[in-house]
């Protein structure tokens, strides 16, 4: 019989790599030399081969571990690689954006060590960070990814307009606060006389949240609840098999059960902790007892997944 015949037939289902065609050639060379011995000690050419065949046990793990490394290869090379979506005209987009942000915090700091002003240290940044933001934001959106498609440049546009309003908002407001607490008494008077000097301030930092900080929040959670799904088939699927398994884990009743007494002893826990340490120590310590409740809540969850799926 022919034994490269019978061994192309074991590896049918696997796809061919050159690790594979090795693995087939040593296969098929031992198979003969076994069968060429077993004839020579008087055994028929059939019974031979059968005996010599018999004899190889279970090969289709190895061959499946040499397949499924050439998988992951090659899904590695055609989704996992940066290289084959970042072009050099975007990665210096990308560059830029980073470098105003840093080169805005830079001088920022230098003009607050050299004046001591906040304002002007604020102003110094300000035009660098927001337009770094902006630029980084655009870039980010339609920039192609392993999981995502990139997102159409027009919609990119508004996203980064958002976020760079946003920030300069964020500039704006203690900008005008600090400018409100250097004003002179006539100016404070003029807004109450029964207003101090930080009420002022504080009224005419909050006001800039209506004409930036606002109208730019809108606008983005409107294109977020607005947005399309950009993800690539092989991601919805990955994101639908996850989520299977989960709700396979979560519908157990025994590991919800389980899972429900522990965490509330944690949060139990965590409450009696924080009011405690509250009356004791003050609030600016109690609160780390929440942090740690959430900590110890993801670790349960964790812990009870990763047994779940053993």
């Amino acid at each position: 019989m022919n034994t490269q015949k019978y061994i192309d037939g074991l590896f049918a289902n696997y796809e061919e790599t050159p690790a594979l065609a090795d693995f087939k050639e040593e296969l098929r060379g031992n198979l003969n030399e076994r069968i060429e011995n077993l004839v020579k000690k008087g055994m028929p050419e059939q019974d031979a081969f059968q005996r010599a065949t018999s004899e190889l046990g279970d090969i289709s793990v190895l061959a499946e571990e040499i397949s499924l490394k050439k998988k992951q290869e090659v899904y590695e090379d055609m989704y996992m690689g940066t290289r084959k979506y970042m072009t050099p005209k975007r990665t210096a987009a990308f560059v830029l954006g980073g470098t105003a942000v840093c080169f805005g915090l830079i001088s920022a700091a230098i003009v607050w060590f050299s004046t001591g002003q906040e304002v002007d240290t604020l102003g110094g940044a300000m035009v660098f960070c927001v337009a770094g933001a902006a630029l980084l934001t655009f870039m980010a959106l339609t920039q192609e990814t392993a999981a995502m498609y990139p997102m159409p440049w027009k919609r990119a546009v508004f996203y980064a307009v958002s976020v760079g309003v946003f920030v300069f908002g964020v500039f704006i407001l203690p900008m005008t606060y600090f400018e409100a607490m250097r004003a002179s008494p006539h100016e404070i008077a003029a807004h109450g006389a029964d207003m101090s000097r930080a009420d002022v301030g504080f009224m005419t930092s909050i006001g800039t949240l209506i004409p930036f900080a606002l109208p730019s929040a809108a606008l983005f959670v409107f294109l977020a609840l607005t947005e399309k799904d950009r993800r690539k088939p092989w991601a919805v699927e990955q994101a639908r098999e996850s989520a299977k398994r989960e709700m396979e884990y979560f519908t157990n009743p025994t590991q919800s059960m389980r899972l429900g007494l522990v965490s509330g002893a944690i949060w139990i826990t965590a409450i009696a902790s924080f009011i405690i340490l509250t009356i004791r120590v003050g609030i600016l310590y109690s609160w780390l007892a929440l942090v740690g409740a959430i900590v110890l809540q993801l670790l349960a969850q964790a812990l009870f997944f990763t047994k779940g799926n053993q």
